[in-house]
């Protein structure tokens, strides 16, 4: 059964200047991730590595970089969140992203 959501696909970034740290939730469709990309305003896209839970890691330093997600689901359903976090972003802020349709 489809998991239906309110808004969008929700990321919240963590981390530290040696390594970026991003919570996925509020995920619809299938509702269990199973890659994240990540792409800064300087960089090509970069496979991040889930560390528990849907924390998911890179050690690329995006700080001062507009950033995009690609999340993709268990049911090979991809879905592409362009330049939804400001060059201006911090630690600790969670941003909006576009969701799957259900």
């Amino acid at each position: 059964v489809p998991c239906k959501r309110q808004g969008g696909i929700k990321f919240t970034i963590n981390g530290h200047q040696y390594f970026t740290l991003v919570l996925v939730w509020n995920v619809a469709g299938a509702g269990d991730v199973t890659s994240v990309k990540i792409k800064g305003d300087k960089t090509g896209w970069t496979n991040m590595k889930k560390n528990w839970g849907q924390n998911w890691e890179t050690d690329v330093d995006f700080t001062g970089q507009s950033l995009s997600f690609r999340v993709t689901t268990s049911d090979s359903r991809t879905s592409t969140s362009w330049h939804v976090v400001p060059r201006d972003w911090q630690y600790g802020q969670t941003f909006e992203g576009k969701n799957f349709n259900s």
